[in-house]
């Protein structure tokens, strides 16, 4: 948080300092925030710990949630207590466990609920009018919209955050007559303007009178992009191609494919996994894995039925795509011989994934721990691809640059990692009319 933080000139006095209040959202999104607020005040409610303590277990934030409280008994072990302020880093900062300012008379009384988010509000006003000067420090957007309501300051913690390049993958070049005709000859071409892009970048040559289309090598030179297919399914635009190259490229362990709905991510992502697992034979089986943020907003444990019923609506979309690109009974045959799994992303926990295409769907739901905690169980022989579109996150914690833009532009330019941004709708016309519209309202 110390890039977010206002810098303290020298010779400032104490007054200038900042009083941070932190919730929960930002502690299992970086177990290590207590030490980024530079030379100003954390002040940690003690109902933050207690959420922390309920988290320890989760499938997906227990690890977080476990590393934060170590983090909070190594400074207990280091200075004893923590009901007063210690030195939080180097620069000057201190930490605090509030065990006090939370009368809730200090809230309007539409907001003296006594659930978690009421009680930590309370502390941060109260100190707000003792004249202190308070931030409320949240990855939740409804408790920043909360904190603003009753009058106080509130940012979103951006310590993890990424400035977004904007990088889609793809890049168009100019080439010469001369240099296409190698290209086509040979496969292959060393291009001085391709030489300065990230590695696995789709470059689209335009020549005077033709075109093509390749992709940086991690040699950096450019590969002739052929016409390829992946279960019967071709690319039909630029990126698709490029994208199903990728997909279809074993050396390459992570692909990300970003797009609006309706681009293909997911149908391309999952042909590329049945030609792998039914055709090559490279891997034995696909999994899918998707994030429990949908129908409603409903915890799957809330939902009536079994596992699998409770599954079914989020296992649909994943079937509906398929049924696009195939038959009924080939996916029948693929669900009867267990060649595809279609998963909760809570169970990717305590597992290692070997031999196996794994698909991460609806990855722009994902904080980057999480994702990151994914990544790291995909075990010997497997690949792992992400789908994603930053304009339909469900969970309100992630916001466009963090999270899966994040690890895309963290693993930009790896050899082992490739990302494709997806533009052309495959969906009906009036699918793609609401979607512009959307995207144009900010939805």
């Amino acid at each position: 948080m110390s890039s977010s933080a206002p810098s303290l000139a020298s010779g400032t006095t104490t007054t200038d300092r900042i009083t941070y209040v932190i919730d929960t959202s930002v502690l299992l999104s970086d177990p290590s925030a207590l030490k980024r607020f530079a030379e100003h005040d954390v002040v940690l409610p003690l109902v933050v710990v207690t959420e922390l303590e309920g988290k320890r277990h989760d499938a997906e934030l227990g690890y977080f949630a476990r590393t934060a409280l170590r983090h909070l008994d190594d400074l207990r072990v280091a200075h004893g207590r923590l009901d007063a302020p210690v030195p939080a880093n180097d620069e000057g900062g201190t930490l605090h466990v509030e065990l006090n300012h939370t009368d809730p008379s200090a809230l309007p009384s539409g907001f003296r609920l006594g659930d978690n988010d009421s009680r930590i509000l309370a502390v941060a006003l109260n100190y707000a009018n003792e004249g202190r000067d308070v931030t409320l420090v949240s990855k939740d957007l409804p408790m920043r919209v909360k904190a603003a309501s009753v009058g106080l300051r509130a940012e979103e913690y951006r310590a993890e955050l990424t400035v977004s390049s904007g990088w889609t993958g793809m890049v168009e070049l100019d080439a010469t007559s001369a240099e296409l005709d190698a290209l086509y000859d040979a496969g292959t071409l060393d291009l001085e303007a391709a030489r300065a892009l990230p590695c696995h970048t789709g470059v689209v040559l335009l020549g005077s009178s033709s075109t093509a289309l390749a992709r940086v090598t991690p040699d950096k030179e450019l590969r002739l992009v052929k016409d390829r297919d992946a279960f019967g399914v071709h690319g039909r635009s630029a990126e698709q191609r490029v994208a199903l190259d990728l997909l279809l490229d074993p050396s390459v362990g992570i692909v990300s494919l970003g797009g609006r709905a309706g681009t293909g991510k997911s149908a391309l992502a999952l042909c590329a996994g049945l030609e792998s697992v039914l055709e090559r034979r490279q891997h034995s089986k696909v999994v899918v894995f998707r994030p429990l943020y949908a129908v409603g907003g409903q915890d799957l444990g809330y939902l009536p039925g079994s596992e699998g019923e409770k599954m079914a609506p989020w296992a649909q979309a994943v079937f509906d795509t398929l049924g696009a690109v195939t038959s009924k009974p080939v996916i029948e045959e693929v669900m009867d011989r267990g060649l595809l799994e279609v998963l909760p992303l809570t169970h990717i926990r305590g597992r290692s994934l070997h031999d196996a295409f794994v698909i991460v769907d609806e990855a722009q739901s994902l904080e980057r721990n999480v994702l990151l905690t994914v990544l790291s169980r995909i075990g010997q022989d497997s690949r792992v691809v992400l789908t994603h579109d930053v304009a339909q996150r469900d969970n309100l914690r992630v916001g466009r640059h963090d999270g899966v833009a994040a690890v895309v532009e963290k693993l930009k330019g790896h050899p082992l990692f490739a990302h494709v941004t997806l533009h052309r709708s495959e969906r009906s016309p009036i699918a793609a009319l609401v979607t512009d519209m959307l995207e144009d309202l900010g939805v």
